[in-house]
């Protein structure tokens, strides 16, 4: 059986995605710790909501924001693990997951001004990794169909 060497640009891309990874992981615990900015954030935006609806409006967001890193945290780890087999699936499945992750940072950037310094800096290491699995023909070769 021959050895398949992981060409370069999917080391590289290996390696943004492990970036990536750590940013998923670090969300949730920045925003745990930070529920402070967090209510004022809520509380400005919603000068209605009282002391208790602010609070479980805080508490939502915690919640959902783990249980979504945490998911693409997984997805991440997994992606990390199967692309260096260089399956066509891994490529399509990272390729497809990157470039909805850069969507959905847009509804985090409109949500909280709390990640706007890491957000574009996340993005931007994406859209490369998406580019290193698609441009370079030793990527491209990498994920072709093996007979």
């Amino acid at each position: 059986m021959e050895t398949i060497t992981t060409p370069r640009p999917v080391r590289w891309a290996l390696a943004l995605l492990g970036l990536v990874a750590v940013s998923h992981l670090v969300v949730p615990v920045v925003i745990w710790a930070d529920q402070g900015d967090l209510r004022s954030q809520i509380a400005a935006q919603h000068p209605e909501f009282g002391p208790a609806e602010i609070a479980r409006s805080a508490d939502v967001a915690v919640v959902s924001a783990a249980v979504f890193h945490i998911l693409l945290l997984a997805l991440c780890a997994l992606l990390l693990w199967r692309l260096p087999t260089g399956r066509p699936w891994t490529r399509r499945l990272a390729i497809i997951s990157q470039l909805l992750s850069v969507v959905f940072s847009a509804v985090s950037w409109s949500s909280s001004p709390m990640f706007h310094a890491v957000i574009p800096v996340i993005g931007v290491a994406q859209i490369l990794l998406v580019i290193l699995l698609l441009a370079p023909q030793s990527a491209r070769a990498f994920f072709a169909k093996r007979p």
